[in-house]
């Protein structure tokens, strides 16, 4: 590993610290870790999922991209608090994408993959065959936050040092990066799986509302990593947050 020197203010003692590939694996692990291994069980055999998958991660990329164009002609913002507001909105936004996006291609994928079926003597699409459509879009979905927000700068962290952020001096920049990937690539597989199982249900209560909006919840969440040690709090709450996501989506799976 290359030793790299982090000063934490002026005239602070100098304290060594180990980065280098092996942090860079690290990061990878904890980001991508789990989403690769479901990945490589639950999809990497099936072709029409992996095809999902990835169109779910590009849809998911290109309305960012479109999101944010028009904020590219406003920025900078000049302060913290001028960034709430548009950030808010673009969530609020891809959200609805989002929804409008698979409900759309839902609605094309019944009539088509049913006439697939019945054209080669195929079985009808089972519950169990939904339940891995929902499992791949949301994986998707959690795949393209993902590597547009971590993995694409993981690179940087193989260099001689680290990177730390003025609101978050305490926790190095890729470590939470790694951690709040974990946390939505959990929160939206755990949010599409929810939503399938309202369409068993045909639930349309308040709590589904919730379930459905909790990648934008958790969006919005992290806006407090713009206060001064932000990180410390938005971090934790965000692994609750996940880890309750995944505990309520296993309990009404079971049902």
């Amino acid at each position: 590993a290359v030793l790299c020197v982090r000063r934490r203010g002026p005239g602070a003692p100098k304290v060594r610290a180990a980065m280098g590939v092996v942090g860079t694996i690290g990061y990878l692990l904890i980001g991508c870790g789990p989403a690769g291994v479901i990945f490589a069980t639950r999809i990497a055999r099936r072709p029409f999922l992996v095809v999902l998958t990835f169109t779910s991660c590009a849809s998911w990329i290109l309305t960012a991209t479109v999101l944010a164009v028009p904020l590219a002609f406003f920025l900078p913002f000049g302060s913290e608090r001028g960034y709430v507001l548009p950030f808010v909105v673009c969530v609020v936004c891809h959200e609805l994408c989002r929804r409008v996006v698979w409900r759309t291609l839902t609605r094309w994928m019944a009539s088509r993959v049913d006439a697939i079926a019945s054209h080669f003597g195929y079985r009808k699409v089972s519950a169990g065959d939904s339940m891995n459509m929902h499992l791949a879009w949301g994986l998707g979905q959690g795949m393209a936050r993902g590597l547009f927000f971590f993995a694409a700068n993981t690179v940087v962290s193989v260099g001689p040092g680290t990177i730390y952020t003025k609101t978050c001096p305490a926790v190095p920049y890729f470590l939470t990066s790694a951690v709040m990937s974990l946390a939505f690539v959990s929160i939206h597989t755990s949010a599409m799986l929810l939503e399938f199982s309202q369409d068993l249900e045909r639930s349309n209560s308040f709590v589904a509302f919730l379930e459905g909006a909790a990648p934008a919840l958790a969006g919005t969440l992290t806006l407090g990593n713009l206060a001064n040690d932000g990180c410390l709090v938005v971090m934790p709450m965000l692994v609750v947050f996940a880890t309750g996501m995944v505990w309520h989506t296993g309990a009404r799976l079971r049902q």
